[in-house]
């Protein structure tokens, strides 16, 4: 789970000076006072095996009584520097290497963060030697790891030039799946193997490619393990069974989450189209987004971090850290996260969503005796060391006269709300935005659930003013080349996504781009007394601002939140798409794939509401662009 630490937002708003000297690239380091010593201690001692888990202790000794410290702790090999979390409360941090042996050189930054000006001490490091498991060309080993469905593959060195992965197989059967592949190297390469199924035996090997090249080592053999007595209640089934071209996307991911004041809990799982669990991450989360690889992001109001598939934490950052990075930059400071979303760009940068609210004497309903609190949203580009590079501010850019189409409110620790100031019992829920991507062309993709609308924003690649290029919706600059028959409500509505989830390009090349996006349709179902939730493929063109309805899917259920859109592409089968019913009926959830005629031609029903849910060729290649 996410660490938490005391809110020190008053204390964000820092001078531009210590803005920059976090910066990591260019720490100043105050000058240590002679009675402080800062030492570094890992659990074990060097050297280890990779996929040794190792708990780092920076203990500070000497200073002043009653004093208060935040820790920064960074890996780095061969020079490339990686910090895994960035200050924060606790003086530890638990690291688990097992993809790359070498020397690593740990360090950590600790400040004194009593009063301001914060007092930033001089690094401390540590060196560590990480030892592989295989040393030969052509050896290999399948360890467990401690997670009971995911095995540590690792094999010796193979030919630079070449890329390595590991196939495997359940023992008995032709099926086989593959991870990820990593460029050969003088290292040895290693695996997390997942997507396996408990108390099953299974055959591995490692696979060395390339262009007319293939050579397989021997299988080993590798038996996962039970379920743990913990594993929550949760039931998957088939409404609609699996046809035999769904094989090209065999997993899926059901981003489970919490329910508030439910008697049950319930943890993010992957499972096969027969509904049995092939993965899962062992707590109670919200995971926002899946990345290349297999790593996956989780968010809380005051936390974002990063997870392997192992379940081992790979990065930290949070909310206190990034609000001094902004005043720095001269940007408004958040509230906290808006929690629905983080994206791994292809540049390795990250976006994600951030919320902030402010109180207003003339919109929405403010007045000077009576002022209202309105919740808006920002959107981060951190760098790979968490550092932010650029952010963009709803309320500098966005008509505050505009309200939520609904008009929804915010209480305080509500579902699907972020923080916001305790000076208001309630906020007006202005956006709720809920999915960035970036685009083809260097600028921002946003879906404003509350607007019903999805913006494109001006980022030009980190060079844009944040200008909002077009809005898509209703009231929105598109028009609608083929508007459906049936209409009910406001004819300007009806045709269109409302409070809609996941908005992405999936294809964008040529004059029309393809999106999808789940029309959870909560305005239209509003104003035609009900209907379904609709999955929606919508040829764009940008250029003459139309919409060509492709696709608006009866999914046969309405959820008036969550969801998520995609498609399956799988020459030489034909184009599907695949649904997110998040939160239908008494608190459950459904994917559903329909054919680009409307018709459902599978279906996996789930005992709980599921914030994305989706179908995945493996447990390495997300399911989005």
């Amino acid at each position: 789970m996410l660490r938490s630490r005391t809110t020190r937002v008053a204390k964000a708003c820092l001078t531009i000076f210590l803005g920059v000297v976090l910066l990591p690239t260019i720490v100043m380091a105050a000058a240590r006072p002679s009675d402080v010593t800062i030492t570094l201690h890992p659990s074990v001692p060097s050297p280890e095996l990779l996929g040794t888990t190792i708990t780092w202790t920076a203990t500070v000794s000497g200073g002043p009584p009653g004093h208060s410290y935040d820790y920064q702790f960074s890996a780095a090999l061969q020079g490339q520097d990686q910090i895994v979390r960035d200050f924060n409360i606790p003086n530890s941090f638990v690291w688990v290497p097992w993809s790359v042996e070498g020397a690593y050189v740990i360090k950590v930054v600790v400040r004194d963060i009593t009063q301001q000006p914060y007092m930033v001490y001089s690094p401390v490091s540590a060196q560590y030697i990480i030892k592989p498991i295989v040393t030969t060309p052509g050896q290999s080993a399948a360890n467990i790891t401690n997670h009971p469905l995911v095995a540590l593959f690792s094999a010796g060195p193979c030919t630079v030039g070449h890329s390595i992965r590991v196939r495997f197989r359940q023992s008995g059967s032709q099926a086989t799946s593959t991870t990820n592949a990593v460029p050969c190297s003088s290292s040895s390469a290693n695996f997390l193997v997942a997507g396996m199924l408990p108390v099953t035996q299974y055959q591995m090997h490692w696979e060395e490619f390339s262009n007319n090249y293939l050579n397989s080592g021997p299988d080993l053999s590798f038996t996962t393990g039970h379920l743990p007595v913990t594993f929550p209640h949760e039931f998957f089934t088939v409404d609609v069974p699996a046809s035999q071209h769904d094989a090209a996307f065999p997993i899926v991911l059901f981003q489970l989450i919490p329910g508030v004041g439910r008697p049950f809990t319930y943890w993010p799982t992957a499972t096969d189209l027969s509904g049995n669990v092939l993965w899962y991450y062992p707590a109670q989360t919200l995971i926002t987004r899946s990345e290349a690889g297999g790593n996956f992001f989780i968010m809380s109001q005051m936390g974002l971090a990063e997870y392997d598939l192992a379940g081992n934490e790979t990065l930290d950052t949070n909310v206190e850290i990034l609000n001094e990075q902004l005043a720095a930059k001269g940007y408004p400071i958040m509230s906290s996260f808006n929690d629905h979303e983080t994206r791994r760009l292809p540049n390795g940068n990250l976006l994600l969503i951030g919320a902030r609210d402010m109180a207003s004497t003339i919109y929405q309903g403010g007045t000077p005796a009576n002022p209202v609190d309105i919740l808006g949203d920002m959107v981060l580009i951190l760098d790979h060391n968490l550092q932010l590079v650029w952010a963009w501010d709803s309320f500098a850019h966005q008509d505050l006269s505009r309200e939520a189409t609904l008009h929804e409110i915010c209480v305080h620790d509500s579902a699907g709300c972020p923080a916001f100031s305790d000076k208001f019992s309630q906020a007006n829920d202005w956006l709720h935005s809920n999915s960035v991507q970036l685009t083809a062309d260097g600028n921002i993709l946003l879906s404003e659930r509350n607007q019903d609308w999805v913006l494109k924003i001006a980022y030009n690649n980190g060079k844009g003013d944040g200008h909002v290029i077009w809005r898509m919706g209703p009231y929105g600059d598109f028009t609608i080349a083929n508007p459906p028959h049936q209409s009910c409500g406001d004819p300007n509505v009806y045709p269109w996504f409302t409070h809609q989830h996941d908005a992405s390009f999936q294809v964008q090349t040529g004059v029309s781009e393809i999106m999808t996006v789940f029309d959870d349709g909560n305005l239209r179902h509003k104003q035609c007394g009900g209907g379904n939730s609709r999955g929606m493929v919508l040829s764009v063109a940008e250029q003459t601002h139309t919409v060509f309805i492709q696709e608006a899917a009866d999914l046969g259920a309405y959820s008036p939140a969550l969801g998520s859109a995609q498609l399956l592409i799988s020459p030489p089968n034909p184009v599907y798409a695949s649904f997110g019913n998040g939160l239908i009926g008494s608190y459950s959830g459904q994917i559903t794939e329909v054919d680009l005629s409307g018709n459902i031609v599978y279906q996996l029903h789930v005992n709980d509401g599921s914030y994305r849910s989706y179908r995945l060729q493996d447990l390495y290649t997300p399911a989005s662009p």
